[in-house]
């Protein structure tokens, strides 16, 4: 990449544009992912919000052309840009518990337009950036530089990407990531108030800056903002991992394990505790090696040290969780305890230890992550890892007296799939709904057996625990099982769309008004646009449908994809930086046969998708050939994305501020539905491998309807 785009235009605003958009995005998305405890539909919602508010922003950018003092502006927006990411996390944090009350589940409608507005300022000025600065160098280049500032945009994408996933994340705190964020804007405009204006004006405003950069600097807004969000709790502690946001606070004598804002576990909580172990553990005549996944810093081995154990395989994703456990708790002193920092499916996968019992300490399957241990196939993988005798524990939000017909949905799904893999299934209802699973018979008379065993519990004993009404209750969840329910799968995620649909209706949540506003936008954009514009319109929903089942297959297949999730963006960067750069080398003519062809290329893409996934289902357990092919097949995308917008621009008539303005905003609006509509209804729905052929079935139209209408204008030429 050139120091300069045509030799007359610096590229240091167009680079800082790209990679202060790419860090405020993923830091972003990961507060508000912890503030709204959000999974993937709050994910699809954010995305969608930002992508159509900077489309919005690109389209109010064809103004560029008639500012007249174009350099100042663009000082402007550095120091914008540079400011408006900290307000933002600012506010997040602040407004949480003063617009909605304190632990209250924020509705879907109040993510959407709180999110809306939180992002609307920096979205804004982002979107019109892009366009002024498209305007900017094609002006003074007097030539058509959208796809080289294109280019240079998502370099600066990918610079700020890679930096965000292998520095920031591990070193800096969030404020400390944007406070870098803002130091880096505020440099590049003294930079730029040097260059284009008198030594007064640039002392005046390098003093400013400086003093407002040490001011903020000073200030541990990290700390700060955490109290706002858990008021009345002391914090002793606070970190932001590759997992997420981890904090611990203590109230009175209880110590509160928060990741991403939703409570994991309470210290000291001994019904939770004992229910989550004693209801499997006491299935087992002798269980001697347990494996335990999530939940160990909570108590719950101490009163799996109850019995007479040998070892305790603690498998926990989170390193941080641990170091934490290991300094707030007494809970993993013992030396049978053997912690385990990794994904717990893969582990199964290689581990060569079996097991007597199994406790899955794990959230409901409300999101894609967690849908992964309630599928078939990891039942499969674990019932591998079993003693003939085992027993397998697993829990679900209790249906109290009363059955709904969602609930009974989620239920018999989760029962369903267990059959595939084991004889026996015992619902014992508690504080949660445990769905023990084993070979053996299972027994409902867990207060007696308690007894029997010499088992010193404060709750789960025959005092606590009436066996009789324990067994009427158990055969009442048991009767509302609908045993031809549906199987949760991997590639089908059956249990995580029924969790979505029960979230949704508690919020009495209306499918047909989203469904009517994203229609009617598609309608409008559509009827706007003209043969191109409709087709980045679709490579835009394509790229980015793509990237949501990319970073769920990889989840599904690998394991836990926080880690990877910014080496994929920035790998996905790298390719719409390298198709806007060099698509007039592959590209031997820009006319729209050429834009079809790259259409084609697209559903082609689409449709070989499911089959490359089946293949490396194979061999999973390669984990060098598993991140090469989603690497390669993430720059695929990406490259052929970048290729379809350079070429539009150049097919494209009038003046560059139209252009741009229009073909950036379609390409953004069209990402953005992608974004939701398929992390929120169509992976849950229909499943991934369907996703990848409707994503194929509509490039292939959007192809096809290129072609037959440059043949119509052909003829009416003639």
């Amino acid at each position: 990449m050139n120091i300069r785009i045509e030799n007359k235009i610096s590229v240091l605003p167009i680079l800082l544009l790209g990679f202060t958009s790419t860090i405020t995005q993923i830091i972003l998305l990961r507060e508000f992912l912890s503030v709204f405890y959000g999974n993937e539909l709050v994910i699809g919602i954010i995305l969608g919000n930002w992508m159509i508010i900077t489309g919005l922003g690109s389209f109010f950018g064809k103004i560029s052309e008639k500012i007249k003092n174009q350099n100042a502006l663009i000082i402007l927006l550095s120091i914008l840009l540079g400011a408006l990411p900290l307000v933002t996390v600012y506010l997040l944090r602040y407004l949480r518990n003063v617009v909605f009350l304190t632990g209250e589940m924020i509705g879907i409608y109040q993510i959407i337009y709180s999110s809306f507005v939180l992002l609307l300022p920096f979205c804004v000025v982002s979107g019109f950036a892009f366009t002024f600065l498209a305007v900017n160098a094609s002006g003074k280049n007097e030539s058509n530089l959208i796809s080289k500032v294109y280019s240079v945009e998502s370099l600066g994408s990918l610079i700020g990407g890679f930096l965000f996933s292998v520095v920031l994340i591990f070193f800096l705190s969030t404020f400390q990531s944007l406070k870098l964020l803002l130091f880096v804007n505020f440099v590049v405009a003294a930079i730029l108030t040097r260059k284009n204006f008198g030594k007064i004006i640039q002392t005046i405003t390098v003093l400013i800056l400086v003093f407002i950069t040490v001011a903020l600097c000073l200030s541990d807004f990290d700390y700060l903002t955490r109290k706002y969000l858990f008021p009345e709790q002391q914090i002793i502690f606070y970190k932001d991992t590759p997992y997420g946001n981890l904090t611990i606070t203590e109230l009175g004598e209880q110590k509160n394990f928060f990741e991403n804002g939703a409570l994991l576990f309470s210290t000291n909580n001994a019904a939770v505790n004992e229910e989550a172990v004693h209801y499997a553990m006491i299935q087992h005549q002798k269980p001697k090696h347990i494996l335990l996944i999530g939940g160990g810093i909570s108590g719950t081995t101490n009163e799996i040290l109850k019995y007479n154990i040998e070892r305790i395989d603690y498998v926990e994703i989170n390193p941080w969780i641990i170091k934490a456990g290991e300094q707030f708790t007494n809970s993993l002193q013992d030396k049978r305890i053997n912690v385990i920092s990794e994904d717990a499916r893969m582990f199964v996968r290689k581990t060569a230890g079996k097991y007597d019992v199994v406790l899955v300490n794990l959230p409901e399957p409300l999101t894609a992550q967690f849908n992964r241990f309630y599928t078939k196939e990891f039942f499969e993988e674990l019932k591998q890892r079993l003693n003939s005798d085992a027993v397998v524990s697993l829990s679900l939000l209790p249906a109290t007296d009363y059955v709904s017909a969602k609930a009974g949905n989620i239920n018999s799904t989760i029962y369903s799939t267990l059959k595939t893999s084991f004889k026996n299934i015992l619902i014992v209802p508690g504080l949660k709904d445990f769905y023990l699973a084993s070979d053996s018979k299972l027994n409902i008379n867990i207060g007696k057996m308690i007894s029997a065993r010499g088992i010193d519990n404060l709750y789960v004993n025959q005092y606590y625990l009436d066996d009789e009404s324990l067994n009427q209750r158990s055969q009442y969840l048991q009767s509302r099982i609908n045993k031809t329910s549906y199987i949760n799968k991997d590639f089908n995620p059956v249990s995580y769309y029924l969790q979505l649909v029960q979230w949704l209706d508690y919020f009495e949540f209306n499918y047909w008004i989203p469904a009517a506003i994203i229609l009617l936008i598609i309608i409008l954009v559509l009827y706007k646009t003209n043969l191109v514009g409709a087709g980045i319109f679709c490579a835009g929903l394509s790229a980015s449908s793509i990237e949501v089942i990319l970073l769920i297959s990889f989840q599904i297949i690998y394991g836990y994809v926080y880690q990877v999730t910014g080496i994929i963006i920035t790998i996905f960067m790298a390719g719409l930086a390298a198709g806007s750069k060099y698509f007039e080398k592959i590209i031997k003519k820009c006319d729209t046969q050429s834009f079809s062809k790259v259409q084609f290329s697209l559903a082609v893409y689409s449709f070989l998708f499911p089959l490359i996934m089946q293949a490396l289902c194979l061999d999973k357990d390669n984990i060098i050939l598993v991140h090469s092919v989603f690497y390669v097949m993430t720059f695929s995308i990406a490259f052929l994305t970048g290729v379809a917008f350079a070429l539009a621009t150049k097919i494209e008539k009038g003046k560059v501020s139209s252009i741009v303005s229009r073909l950036y905003s379609v390409d953004l609006i069209g990402s953005a539905l992608g974004a939701l509509l398929v992390s929120a209804l169509f992976i849950p729905l229909v499943g991934v491998n369907r996703v990848a052929i409707i994503i194929g079935a509509v490039n292939f139209i959007s192809g096809v309807y290129t072609v037959v209408n440059k043949k119509k204008e052909s003829a009416l030429t003639k």
